[in-house]
This record gives structure tokens, sequence and C-alpha cells, in this order.
């Protein structure tokens, strides 16, 4: 007997959400650690390699990560061919990095780490790749397993590299490569992955098609960290290297928005597939679980503005702690980087990964206009607006594409409503105007009102399909998968 779709999505969401929560829970016992080792111009020259890394990552692999979890998913004799080419495709790339290598040396303040960058990637890379693998065979356990295993794996290295060594920069690098490479020597091993690299199998068409679907995906990509990474950057050549490492402090924490859309969105993208290949017409479903991921995603957004000062207090050491001021702002921006990332598993699901890139081109340019702008004369506050308000533009021209593809529906004035409170929450934190703390409490229980229901509302009707579906339409074979795809147009 099948499982429902939303007895599926709920089993799915709760095995990756355990493993995302103590995964985070472990990343935020870092930030003491980082801030009290290394300075504030250290963190920042760390967090730029670090951010450098993720612009070279789908050059690198030709965005081939996504590629292989959408050609694996349900495609089970297909399987080794599309690993074994995710595999040729990233190693074909790194033979790249090594002929570019000599060009990134000419790079300020990255020349002395291009071996580090390069393990970086390559470590990087294959752990990504193996992950999408293992959600493609719908392994969630192993899956949410390997994230623990390497985030705790981190934790020690980190320890060992810059507590025990005193290694600073170097020590905070090879902590997360070292963190990587346990992460993929378990997935390996309990995955049986090399059962599955079989290059014979590689075929033009599968090849061909990994590729079409992949290379508008590189563009994307870069353009999603245009609007990520771009102001870490512009900061530490417009403002400085300390104001950088303070800044992307301020992002950790803002980022468990991030880790609420994380617990999410992989199951997300496993459930639409399993819809579409099956046939199913799922603009409903995207509806129900959309307007509850929203309310959820603003909640948590409340909490962390109010809660701000008190966090970064706890968690950030010495001069760290200023980075309080921008992380209402930054709080916005990554709900709205949230729900676009929700909306935007459409465009993977209809294989339309050009549309990704008409709305990433869109945010990056917004970003790095605002950036060079509000950069110049507001320093870092300015690029956490930035980053805010270029969100808010990618969320506009997303749902407005995507809805194209999939009839569903979007509460316009309810997102508005909770985005002017919000904004006002942050204004008045950031502001420290008299009684600010209890105006802000005030505003987070209006939020938490007209939000809860809307919560409670999906949970409950969830609950009752799920109980009222034991049966779901089983998945198509290899042959009907194929037909799908092929009905479903062209990425183009």
């Amino acid at each position: 007997m099948a499982e429902s779709k939303y007895k599926k999505l709920l089993k799915n969401s709760s095995i990756l959400g355990i493993g995302e929560v103590l995964s985070k829970l472990l990343v935020f016992l870092l930030l003491p650690l980082y801030s009290s080792v290394l300075t504030t111009g250290e963190y920042g020259i760390a967090s730029l390699v670090g951010d450098f890394s993720n612009l070279l990552f789908p050059v690198v692999t030709l965005g081939v990560s996504q590629a292989v979890f959408r050609f694996s998913y349900g495609k089970r004799k297909d399987r080794p061919a599309v690993f074994t080419a995710g595999l040729t495709m990233l190693f074909a790339g790194m033979a790249f990095f090594v002929l570019i290598s000599p060009l990134l040396r000419l790079l300020p303040r990255l020349s002395d780490y291009i071996l580090l960058l390069g393990m970086y990637v390559f470590m990087f890379a294959l752990n990504t790749i193996c992950g999408s693998f293992l959600r493609g065979m719908d392994e969630v356990k192993p899956f949410a397993i390997k994230g623990i295993i390497c985030t705790a794996s981190n934790l020690l290295f980190n320890i060992l590299f810059l507590l025990v060594f005193r290694l600073g920069i170097t020590g905070y690098l090879l902590a997360n490569i070292c963190g990587d490479f346990v992460a993929v020597l378990y997935m390996v091993i309990f995955g049986d992955l090399l059962d599955y690299i079989e290059p014979k199998r590689i075929t033009k068409k599968i090849l061909r098609e990994m590729i079409l679907f992949s290379v508008p995906l590189i563009p994307t990509t870069i353009c999603w960290w245009i609007v990520n990474m771009s102001d870490r950057f512009m900061i530490t050549y417009m403002v400085s290297e300390s104001a950088n490492g303070v800044y992307a402090a301020a992002y950790k924490i803002p980022n468990i928005m991030i880790t609420v859309t994380g617990i999410f969105i992989n199951v997300w993208q496993m459930s639409l597939v399993y819809e579409e290949n099956a046939g199913k017409k799922w603009g409903a479903f995207f509806t129900q679980i959309f307007d509850g991921f929203k309310s959820v995603m603003f909640v948590v957004g409340t909490l962390i503005v109010l809660l701000c000062r008190v966090a970064a207090k706890i968690l950030l050491q010495n001069e760290f702690y200023d980075a309080w001021e921008y992380m209402p702002y930054l709080t916005v921006a990554c709900i709205f980087e949230g729900i676009t990332s929700f909306v935007a598993v459409i465009y993977i699901v209809k294989k339309k990964s050009v549309n990704s890139l008409i709305c990433a081109v869109s945010g990056a340019a917004v970003n790095l206009i605002l950036n060079f702008i509000l950069i110049r004369t507001k320093g870092a506050m300015g690029a956490a607006i930035a980053t805010m308000l270029s969100y808010m533009a990618v969320y506009f021209v997303t749902t407005y594409r995507s809805r194209l593809l999939v009839g569903y529906r979007e509460k316009l004035l309810f997102t508005a409503a909770n985005t002017a409170l919000l904004l006002t929450q942050g204004i008045i934190t950031v502001s420290q105007v008299s009684y600010g703390t209890l105006i802000s409490a005030a505003i987070a229980a209006v939020i938490f009102i007209i939000n809860g229901k809307q919560v409670y509302t999906t949970v409950i009707d969830i609950l009752k399909k799920r109980k009222k579906q034991p049966e779901a339409v089983q998945p198509a074979s290899a042959e009907t998968e194929g037909t799908n795809e092929q009905n479903s147009g062209d990425n183009v």
C-alpha cells in the first residue's frame, strides 16, 4: 500500500527536520568559538574564501547536483548512469579549476589560499552530488544522518584546528574540508555509492539531457551568489575586512530562516517530483502547503527580530556583538529567500530551469545596483537593506512567472501585511526607541495571532487528508516517466 502524499511529506519532513535542527544547533555552537578565536578581519577573510568557493561551485560542477537528483528520482534503471555522469562532470570541472588557478592567484586577499580553495570546492561539490543522489534514491534517513555527521565532524575539526593547533584561517577552512570528507565517506560506505559508479552505463542521451538541464542553472546559481554574497565582497573592498567579519557573523543567526527552509525544501522537491511523475495535478496541494509555510517563516522571523540582541550577546563575543544591528533587515531578507526557494522548486519539477535564471538575474541586478549605492552611504547596514530589497524583488518575479506554470493561489495582502509589521518591528529595534522592546513584543504577538490560525489550519487539514487517503497513485514506471518528461517540454 502506497503512502499518501501528505503522509509521505510529513514523515520525510520529520526525518529531515530532526537532522537539520541538530546540525544547525551544532553550527550555533561554533559562533562563540569563531568570535573568540578569530579577529573580525580574519573571520572576514575566511568567510570571503568560503563565499568565493560558492561562486566557483556551479562552474566547476556545471550545476549538475540538481540534475543528479531530478534524473535519478524514481528511475531505478538510469541511476548508475546519472551518478557516474555527475561525477564525471565534477572531475572535468576540477581539471578546469587547475587550469585557471594561476589567474586566481591574482585576486587580492585570496591568493594565499588557492590550494585550500580548490580542496574546499571539490569536497563541498562531492558532498552535494552524493547527497543529491541519496535524495534521488528517496534515501531520506541516510541523507539526514549525513548532515548531522558533516556538522559534528566540522565542530570537532574546528576545535582541533582552531583551539589546539591554532591554525587561524587555515584551520577554519581545513575544518570545513574535513567535515565534508567525513560526510562523503559515510555516504559511500552506508549508501553503497560505489555500486552505482558504472562508466559503461553513461549514454549520450543521459549526458545530453543532464547538461541541457544543468547548464542554465550555472548562470542562475552565479546570480544567486551575487544576491547572497556580493555584499560581503563589496563591504570588504569598500569598507574593511573587519566590517565584513561582523556582517558575516550577523548573517548566521537570521540564517535560521534558511534552516527552516532547508528542513522542508528537499522533501518538498521530492514530493512534487513524485506528483509530477505520476501525472497528477498538484496546484491545490501546493497552495495549501505554501500558505502554512509562509506563516511559519513570518512567525520564526518575528522571534529572531525580537530576540536578536539577546542572541548576539550569548553567541557573539567582543566586537562581533555589534552584528545584531544588521539582523532585523537580514531576517526579512531570509524570509523572502525562503519563500522564493519554496516557489522556485516549481521550475526544477517542470524542468524549466531558464525561468530560474530570469528570476535570479533580476535579483542580481537589483542587488548590485543597491549595494553600490547603499554601501557607499550607509556601510554594512546599506548591504543588509540592499539584500532585503533584492529578495523582495525576486519574490515578485518568481511568484508571477511560476503561476504561469502551476495554478496556485498567492495571498498578496496577507504577505504584505506580515512584511509591513516585520519591517516596523525591525526599524524600531535598530533605532532603539523608548520602550522599543515592549513595542517589538506587541508586534510579534500580532504576527503570531494572524499567522497562528493559518499554521493550525494547514496542519489539521494535512492530518485529516492523511487519514482519508491511505493510498496514493503508485510511482510511474520508467517508461511512463520518460513520456511525462518529454511532454513537460524542453528546459528552454
